[in-house]
């Protein structure tokens, strides 16, 4: 009883991994045969399903860790030809963050399901022992190509996302830099401010002497360039704007918005770890 899998690419990795249950539950040989590496392997009858699993654990691994990252490049550069090198170099990294984070998204297509590196791996297990109840020879690399169709869709998925996300980021970047612009063109119009964030998270904007100012500087710039409503984020960054000050305190544990303030305003911005500011109402 047994089974052959041919590759072109990821012969060490099979017979490390075939070696380690070597005279246990199977036992193979090794051949080549027009640049493929053939694995024959044969295993005892009332040890199929046990010596089937495991075998499919090392093709799924070999999947995972080696074949994915091709097919992910593969689909960016055939894909996304307006992006340069570098950027899809950039939405790379961004699918391979999405793709091994613990808790990352869930997949858009599959909405109710998690997406993560071990799910992966039991689908393509899953598929690969399906493909052996009918089948005795598997060549690994078309069987991704031709057999695994849901599990490359998913990878256009994550790519997908990640074109998404880069160009979130980078629309974000280039509005930094917009604001960046408009404060170092101003001059400043007051000493120092203190910014303190309120229970439903809005912020409140006090003058070196503790004293509010007035709220008609939080519908600045950012509330007049939309018709929609903006975040109480958007509406700080477009007070601060308008207020201008030489200094800014800031009195809040929001490390999104304390980064954002610090990206726009630089070496402006401090954080206070405690004072009696920051029991204002």
């Amino acid at each position: 009883m047994g089974i052959t899998i041919s590759t072109l690419d990821f012969s060490n990795e099979i017979k490390d991994k075939l070696q380690q249950k070597l005279g246990q539950s199977l036992i193979f040989a090794e051949e080549e045969s027009k640049g493929y590496t053939l694995f024959k392997i044969d295993f005892e009858q009332n040890k199929k399903i046990n010596a089937l699993e495991y075998i499919a654990g090392i093709i799924a691994d070999i999947v995972i860790d080696s074949l994915e990252i091709k097919f992910i490049t593969r689909i960016i550069r055939h894909k996304y030809q307006q992006f340069s090198g570098d950027e899809r170099d950039k939405i790379q990294e961004l699918t391979l963050n999405r793709l091994n984070e613990e808790g990352m998204r869930k997949n858009k297509l599959r909405p109710d399901e998690m997406f993560n590196k071990l799910v992966r791996k039991q689908e393509v297990m899953k598929e690969i022992q399906k493909y052996f109840n009918k089948n005795q020879d598997i060549n690994i690399e078309g069987f991704v190509r031709f057999r695994l169709k849901d599990y490359i869709s998913d990878l256009n998925c994550a790519v997908e996302e990640a074109v998404d996300d880069y160009i979130i980021e980078k629309e974000y970047n280039e509005f930094i830099e917009l604001l960046k612009y408009f404060v170092d063109l101003q001059e400043p119009r007051i000493s120092m401010v203190h910014v303190l964030q309120k229970e439903d998270k809005s912020f409140q904007i006090y003058d070196k002497l503790g004293n509010k100012i007035n709220n008609e500087y939080l519908e600045g710039y950012l509330s007049e360039m939309f018709d929609e409503d903006v975040e109480h984020e958007d509406l700080l960054i477009s007070a601060l704007i308008n207020v201008a000050p030489v200094k800014i305190i800031l009195h809040f544990d929001d490390s999104e918005t304390e980064e954002t303030v610090k990206k726009i305003f630089g070496d402006r911005v401090e954080v206070c770890t405690g004072c009696q500011m920051c029991k204002k109402d």
